[in-house]
């Protein structure tokens, strides 16, 4: 008899697992949302991104977020209260979960640059809602190695894997560039509130 290991779902193949938070700051109806600016000594250099990073063995995708946001801003767990989660991205062979928090008595000035975060800076929430991003398109498609066995499959070569649009968003108007995946979160989170405020 065939015994089935029950357990949570977790993704097929080798996607990496991450989390990332909006943090938002400011006074309640002012609010800003909290970017890093990647150090140069990490992956994807100077690069804005939002504060996360990979979900570690044992931990829940809220704890890894609000983890990394504590390694990278150096702000206080216990200072920032989760207010929900937004729709999930999958690309890239990564999957992306996403948090929306609000930190009280943010100081700006006590961030200090380290291995992973050159800098911080904020952007209102406002301009978000005001200028959505600009989406810029690119076709993909499947390109196998020489040494893929075509002969197995049918029509070898000629076999239609197909070919889908690539969808990257970008704020033109923000400085440093907030685009990418990070872009495409944050217009999720604005999407909701356009939303919820019906």
């Amino acid at each position: 008899m065939i015994k089935f290991k029950n357990r949570k779902p977790v993704p097929l193949g080798n996607a990496g697992i991450f989390a990332v938070l909006i943090l938002l700051v400011g006074e309640e109806g002012r609010e800003e949302i909290l970017f890093e600016k990647r150090s140069l000594n990490i992956r994807q250099p100077g690069e804005v991104s939002l504060p996360g990073g990979r979900v570690e063995a044992g931990e829940s995708y809220e704890e890894a977020a609000i983890r990394e946001t504590k390694e990278e801003i150096g702000i206080d767990p216990s200072k920032i209260k989760i207010l929900g989660e937004l729709d999930y991205l999958v690309a890239s062979n990564r999957m992306i979960r996403s948090f929306v928090g609000r930190t009280e008595d943010f100081d700006q000035n006590k961030f200090r640059q380290n291995d992973e975060v050159e800098s911080i800076f904020t952007v209102p929430v406002k301009y978000f809602i005001e200028n959505p991003p600009k989406n810029y398109n690119t076709p993909m498609r499947i390109q196998l190695q020489d040494d893929f066995p075509y002969e197995r499959i049918p029509s070898g070569k000629d076999y239609p894997f197909g070919e889908y649009v690539h969808s990257v968003p970008l704020y033109l108007d923000t400085d440093p560039l907030i685009w990418g995946f990070t872009a495409r979160i944050v217009d999720g989170f604005i999407k909701r509130l356009e939303v919820e405020s019906c």
